[in-house]
């Protein structure tokens, strides 16, 4: 009997810890992500928008670019997305396309999706989340720069901007 009930509270402990953090829905034709969820979600079929942007996205800032290079996985960011504001549909393929091809680490990188509300309980609040998508950058664990809604010049150049302080 006790080894009936160890399997089932370590199957219970396991399969909490495996769950997944994420939710999809849809509402009306548009698939929403709500929660922490790994990037490679969005390169399926539901989400060409994003496999059609990443596709076509040239990196033409060369100089901006080989800044980012140069602090490649010495940095991490979060990213606050809703898979249904046409700004991030806009810039997070983008952004990954110059993580990927800068050679950053995607473990580097958090991404959660938000409903139109942008409220999620714990997250939204402690990070200070007013619009999508929002990158937050951090060295350490300390924020040091952040894009909110869209660049200010350029997504190449502001990614730029905020990772050159890194030592």
């Amino acid at each position: 009997m006790k080894k009936v009930a160890f399997l089932i509270l370590s199957s219970l402990i396991l399969y909490s810890c495996t769950a997944k953090k994420y939710s999809i829905t849809e509402v009306g034709n548009t698939k929403i992500i709500v929660g922490e969820f790994p990037i490679e979600i969005l390169q399926t079929d539901e989400f060409k928008w994003f496999t059609e942007g990443y596709s076509k996205f040239i990196i033409e800032e060369k100089e901006d670019f080989e800044i980012i290079k140069s602090k490649a996985n010495k940095f991490d960011v979060l990213i606050f997305l809703g898979t249904w504001c046409l700004d991030s549909r806009e810039y997070v393929p983008k952004f990954i396309k110059i993580i990927d091809e800068a050679g950053i680490s995607r473990k580097r990188i958090k991404t959660v999706g938000l409903n139109r509300d942008k409220v999620l309980k714990g997250l939204t609040d402690k990070y200070d989340i007013k619009r999508v998508p929002t990158f937050i950058f951090f060295q350490n664990g300390k924020e040091i720069g952040r894009i909110v809604e869209h660049p200010r010049v350029s997504l190449t150049k502001d990614i730029a901007k905020i990772v050159e302080q890194i030592k």
